[in-house]
């Protein structure tokens, strides 16, 4: 009798389970992750290797304060570096104890301290968490056993939207089992692109293993768990002005490859929970 509950709930379509949140609404929103980073960077002086560690802890309680736009009070806020040459050291960010407003874009998420400045870089996405409802599927019924495939691009927001463009792959999605009113989604995929401030970064993020909880009874995500990889690959160029005749001695300019910056991730977890 209870699998037939669970069913019945899953019946519901995306457009009930992705309802419209209303002026007011409050989720504490709660984050763990934990990156282990490698950094070769070859030259004309041979190959340098380097690793560092960050873990960071945060949380947040965001208001909705209309249908775009968030309120997000950082309630603490700590990040753990440790690495080559780089004793273990944890420190809070520059988000922690302070107030942002989050704006849902059709590119993303604009956001804004309390006094309608930029925001520190590592609060450039807030709110985009959000996002994680993009994993369900677009239209139609969600059932135990349904599969489904998710645009690269349309994640962008959610997984590296400040550093991509060009957004190529997909993310593979099912969902596992549904008991007590919540769904249990599985994804795994990996998105490619280039990079928006140097064209010569290529980014590659994948995750190898993804599960999300979404809670059909209040029509939000309950949780999310990932287990992933990042990859940069830069190439280091020099500009030389090429010899000229003329009216045009030295205004030509060719670009030479001197190097390259390889960033490879030994471990990537991420943990949200919402409340």
């Amino acid at each position: 009798m209870r699998w037939l509950i669970a069913l019945s709930l899953l019946a519901a379509s995306v457009g009930e389970a992705r309802q419209e949140a209303k002026v007011g609404d409050k989720t504490v929103v709660t984050f763990a992750s934990t990156l282990e980073l490698e950094t070769v960077v070859r030259d004309g002086k041979g190959e340098t290797t380097r690793q560092v560690n960050l873990a960071r802890k945060e949380k947040f309680n965001q208001t909705q304060m209309d249908a775009k736009t968030l309120k997000i009070d950082c309630l603490s806020s700590s990040l753990q570096k440790s690495g080559s040459d780089i004793p273990v050291e944890e420190k809070a960010t520059a988000l922690a104890g302070h107030s942002f407003f989050s704006t849902r874009l059709e590119v993303g998420w604009a956001v804004k301290d309390s006094e309608g400045g930029a925001p520190p870089n590592e609060g450039v996405n807030l709110g985009a968490w959000n996002d994680v409802v993009k994993l369900l599927p677009a239209g139609g019924e969600l059932k135990a056993g349904d599969h489904w495939t998710v645009e690269g691009k349309d994640l962008l927001p959610l997984v590296y939207p400040t550093a991509i463009r060009e957004a190529t792959g997909k993310f593979e999605c099912s969902c596992e089992a549904a008991e007590g009113g919540k769904a249990s989604i599985l994804f795994t995929g990996e998105l490619k692109g280039k990079g928006k401030e140097d064209s010569q970064t290529t980014i590659s993020f994948g995750v190898k293993t993804g599960r999300l909880s979404y809670d059909l009874g209040k029509k939000k995500p309950a949780s999310l768990l990932l287990s992933g990889s990042l990859e940069l690959n830069t190439d280091m160029m020099d500009v030389i002005r090429k010899p000229g005749t003329g009216a045009n001695i030295g205004n030509e300019e060719e670009k030479r490859k001197i190097g390259e910056i390889s960033v490879k991730s030994h471990k990537l977890e991420l943990e949200i929970t919402f409340e």
